[in-house]
């Protein structure tokens, strides 16, 4: 089957965009002084993702299907691809967060029992994280669950409407781990200061999920390239 992938220039102009939008604003500004004693800092992200391909399980009606997946992210399409995350910082720039991920799956190569297959409301990544000491480029490191809400057609079955514990269809499916590094440019100086941040992040996530007599394995590697604004506040 040949797979019609959309053009790369949809996919990435706004992103694109965006990433001249902050660096441009960087260069308006002094360099980030630190903070005397501590900081809390509050962001939001946009961005995409590129998934590699990695083997989707599917165990149905006693049988196991296998393919090697290859997922789409379709970052503005429907529920849009978002990260957020709130955290504090020492005066040294080391500091802790807790971030949402808000990543998407579209599986682009269906086959055997599967019509249709995507977790795009989402194959969310809730992690805790820490950052290592630093005022300009920032490595973070963090660890945290996959909650994800599938949707399609698999063995005949449709995968939305399941009963959760969590409700809504949301699977507490999994374990995640992510390595990060990016940069926070200052919009306006002060001790509460506006703030840019373009990032790159590399995640690595298992996920099972059971739906009635269905159980997918899915897990997934993704390169993440975000950009977003913020608040930081020097307490």
């Amino acid at each position: 089957m040949r797979i019609a992938w959309p053009p790369i220039r949809s996919r990435t102009a706004p992103l694109a965009c965006l990433m001249l939008l902050m660096t441009t604003s960087a260069h308006l500004v002094s360099a980030q002084a630190p903070c005397a004693a501590r900081a809390i800092v509050a962001e939001g992200f946009t961005g995409s993702a590129w998934s590699l391909p990695l083997p989707l399980t599917i165990d149905a009606r006693g049988e196991r299907w296998r393919t090697l997946a290859r997922y789409a992210t379709r970052p503005f399409a429907g529920a849009p691809y978002y990260s957020y995350r709130v955290g504090r910082s020492d005066a040294n720039g080391a500091g802790q967060e807790l971030e949402m991920l808000h990543h998407k799956l579209y599986l682009q190569n269906p086959g055997g029992p599967v019509e249709r297959f995507e977790i795009t409301h989402g194959y969310n990544l809730p992690t805790a994280n820490v950052t290592a000491p630093g005022h300009g480029w920032q490595w973070r490191f963090g660890v945290g669950l996959v909650v994800a809400h599938p949707e399609g057609r698999v063995a005949g079955r449709e995968l939305g409407g399941a009963a959760t514990a969590l409700g809504g269809g949301y699977h507490i499916a999994g374990i995640t781990t992510q390595l990060a590094v990016g940069r926070r440019y200052p919009l306006r100086p002060g001790r509460t200061q506006l703030t840019a941040s373009p990032e790159v992040k590399l995640t690595a996530s298992w996920a099972r999920i059971v739906v009635d007599s269905i159980t997918l394995r899915v897990p997934n590697v993704a390169l993440h390239a975000l950009g977003g604004f913020g608040v930081r506040r020097c307490l």
